[in-house]
């Protein structure tokens, strides 16, 4: 009984588990027409997505490892958006491909569900060995390198949450998150059980801080969206980050959650470092991937400050502003995509809206959203996050955030005024196959509907945290 009550929660993983499996099996078959891989992905993130949907409101343990909850769902549907989103960018690209890509969302909805130790390690080296063989199919120099460099980072997390998660489990002899919640072990007076308790702690964030490229843990970002496909840079911006940032709230809800004062004002103060630090490394920088990168950062920041209040309403208003940023992030990229891989210097920019004025108005619609100006569904984005700020009383962090958002209005406008304002340096014409078409298009309807009508997102937002 237990064993089926377990499946049934897990359903929408299953479905892409068979989507990894099919896929593999038909790239061995399928010598030409790799197209049909994407479509077969497209179908099982889509069966996934309407299981996840259809169950959302169902809440139970599964095999005493994941917590199936309309939280956890919800992250699962941003997941699977960017998943979506990702397969259309990269419709053109080998089989591999398709297979890496549904491993790395299988292992990312597995990640935001974790409550032990065991099924989170494992999800998280699944997600993150699926996107380095993403990053590595390119199969350039930059490409090579940007995985390596992914990586090699990527195991240095991976120590760093073993290392806590084996100071916790000297604790409280145990893997299981809520084991934590319920001990008082923190409030013994057994100095060496607050150390490893705050040891544990701090490697685990330390590891999870490379994950969301908050600093001083963010170099990597701006190399791997260089080297990257543009669509496994999108991917990495917004899949990635959506499940750190699932993973964190579920991990400091559930096994700290007794301990909010611990880590409230540490992420609040990471994040605000985090977004200063992202937008002034951009103000400079000329290739238009790595300023996506710094901006991720960016975002980063501006999301932790949110959960560092504490409070679900600041959740609530972090999973409003994901749902956004995902559509955004990934319509710039399809630009960037539109353009081409190699063509990422701002000099390729120039007069863009003389020879490509339909990738420049798309351009413009998708850097103003990134900015967060009105009326595109940003600037919602934002003011719901810093309301969620203001709300906790945190007034200095709301007035620096604004002062970041005017600093990121500049670099975004840069390739807008490049676009606008010169003469074509390169004159090329811009690739719109289908699918990529189908990319912008969700992206912009999605900017200008959820800038004018956010209510119905927000209150969903709300509703699965219980705000």
């Amino acid at each position: 009984m237990e064993m089926a009550k377990s499946l049934f929660l897990i359903g929408p993983e299953l479905t892409i588990a068979v989507g990894i499996l099919l896929v593999l099996l038909l790239d061995v078959v399928i010598r030409k027409e790799k197209w049909i891989l994407s479509l077969i992905s497209l179908f099982f993130i889509g069966v996934a997505g309407i299981l996840t949907f259809a169950t959302l409101r169902v809440s139970g343990e599964a095999f005493g490892m994941l917590l199936v909850s309309p939280l956890g769902r919800t992250f699962d549907l941003i997941i699977l958006l960017g998943a979506a989103l990702t397969t259309l960018l990269a419709w053109d690209k080998k089989g591999e491909h398709n297979f890496l890509l549904l491993s790395a969302v299988l292992g990312a909805m597995v990640l935001v569900k974790s409550i032990h130790f065991i099924s989170f390690i494992l999800a998280l080296e699944l997600f993150s060995f699926a996107v380095i063989g993403q990053i590595a199919l390119e199969g350039d120099r930059f490409a090579t390198e940007a995985a390596l460099k992914f990586f090699i980072l990527s195991v240095l997390a991976s120590t760093f949450l073993v290392m806590g998660a084996a100071f916790l489990y000297m604790i409280y002899g145990s893997f299981y998150f809520p084991i934590a919640y319920l001990s008082d072990v923190f409030e013994l007076k057994s100095l060496s059980s607050s150390l490893l308790f705050i040891l544990g702690f701090v490697f685990i964030l330390v590891g999870m801080g490379f994950k969301l490229s908050a600093v001083p843990f963010h170099f990597w970002t701006p190399e791997v969206f260089r080297g990257a496909h543009s669509s496994v840079a999108g991917f990495v911006a917004t899949v990635s980050k959506a499940s750190a940032f699932g993973f964190l709230i579920n991990l400091l809800w559930i096994t700290f959650g007794r301990q909010v004062a611990l880590w409230s004002d540490l992420l609040l103060w990471i994040g605000a470092i985090t977004m200063l630090v992202g937008n002034l490394a951009a103000l400079g920088e000329r290739d238009i991937k790595r300023m996506l990168g710094y901006s991720t950062i960016a975002h980063a920041g501006y999301i932790l400050t949110a959960i560092g209040v504490g409070t679900n309403f600041g959740v609530g208003s972090a999973l409003f502003y994901l749902f956004i940023y995902t559509l955004m992030t990934l319509g710039a990229f399809a630009v960037v995509n539109s353009v081409g891989e190699r063509r990422s210097d701002l000099s390729y920019y120039r007069g863009l809206l003389r020879t490509n004025p339909f990738q420049t108005v798309l351009l413009v619609i998708f850097f103003v959203s990134l900015a967060g100006i009105p009326p595109t569904a940003g600037f919602v984005g934002k003011f719901y996050l810093f309301s969620s700020v203001l709300q906790a009383g945190e007034v200095g962090f709301v007035v620096w955030a604004l002062i970041n958002g005017v600093i990121s209005a500049y670099y975004y406008m840069r390739p807008v005024f490049y676009a606008l304002g010169f003469e074509p340096e390169h004159v090329f014409e811009a690739k719109l196959r289908p699918a990529l078409f189908l990319v912008m298009i969700v992206g912009l309807v999605g900017v200008f509907y959820f800038g004018l009508a956010p209510s119905g997102l927000l209150e969903f937002a709300r509703s699965v945290v219980g705000y």
